[in-house]
């Protein structure tokens, strides 16, 4: 849906805008089952610090897109980094988010090319699986994080291959790999029960459930960290009630109960109060955000807020 004529579009208004996101990007939600992820990761790095040499472990997440899997990866990259900074000659962390379809030699590739590897692409896939290893080992990487790992279960003899290939990882104790994913991967998994027995517990992070109260309460308190952390970097001039207005249900409905898209309908809706010249964000402002982008995204099938309107 286009914007309405009384937006204001011009440069001016499209700096205030791009100002405003920037500042709401930069809000850190503690949200629970990411900083359990932060606390199995670094349970995982120190685990595989007293076993060097030793077969390593490796750690299984999947939640839907857009639950923050891979946000929370990248934050707990950022945290190791900046207690012990990466070197020239040392990676605490590598993370690496698969291209579509990947297979065991596209999966080298990628190690290779993020440890800065010049002839990433050359050689056969034995020659690049054993050049991983050396870098890896060379630059003392602590931690493989393995993100969109539902791209590894493309086809079965792919999936053999790179399921062979990790295990190989572990096995010869290179790293402890963190696998992130969508629940497409589950699939990958189930059928392979070598793989699992290196793994520890999964760590999954499934949608939220409005008829469960947990599952409320928790999704509540993500949204409340939202609103507070707009308020705290001024986001909007005025601070906003939104939530005491009883917009919880329909967001929750909107969202599917995953909290990255929460996030992502704040960041429409901000804008459309912006560029209306709104100090604060309104639930009209987020009913707009779910007709202009989570219904044409597909995110969305109706838009509760209006139909909570009519009532």
């Amino acid at each position: 849906m286009a914007f309405d004529g009384d937006e204001n579009n011009s440069p001016e208004y499209n700096g205030l805008v791009a100002e405003a996101i920037a500042k709401f990007k930069s809000i850190n939600v503690p949200y629970p089952p990411q900083v359990l992820f932060h606390a199995r990761c670094d349970y995982l790095q120190k685990l595989g610090l007293a076993n060097e040499e030793k077969p390593q472990m490796g750690l299984r997440i999947l939640a839907p897109s857009g639950s923050g899997k891979s946000t929370a990866a990248l934050e707990y990259k950022a945290m190791v980094e900046r207690r012990t900074p990466p070197t020239d000659t040392f990676v605490p962390v590598l993370y690496i988010a698969l291209d579509s379809a990947s297979t065991s030699k596209r999966l080298m590739v990628q190690i290779l090319h993020a440890l800065g590897d010049p002839l990433a692409e050359r050689g056969t896939e034995q020659a690049l699986r054993k050049r991983a290893i050396d870098y890896l080992r060379r630059l003392g990487v602590q931690l493989l994080i393995i993100d969109e790992v539902q791209h590894l279960s493309f086809r079965s003899t792919a999936k053999a291959d790179v399921t062979d290939a990790l295990k190989s990882f572990l096995d010869a104790g290179v790293t402890p790999i963190v696998f992130a994913g969508t629940e497409d991967a589950r699939r990958m998994f189930e059928s392979n029960l070598q793989l699992n027995g290196r793994l520890l517990a999964p760590l999954d992070m499934p949608k939220l459930e409005s008829s469960k109260s947990e599952d409320r309460n928790l999704f509540a308190s993500f949204v409340w960290g939202l609103c507070d952390g707009m308020c705290e970097r001024k986001v909007l001039k005025t601070s906003s009630s939104i939530v005491g207005e009883g917009v919880l249900g329909p967001l929750m409905e909107v969202t599917d109960g995953v909290v990255g898209r929460v996030a992502r309908l704040f960041e429409v809706a901000i804008e459309i109060a912006i560029r209306r010249g709104s100090n604060t964000l309104e639930v009209a402002d987020l009913s707009l955000a779910v007709d202009r982008w989570a219904i044409p995204q597909n995110f969305a099938k109706r838009n509760p807020f209006r139909a909570r309107g009519k009532k």
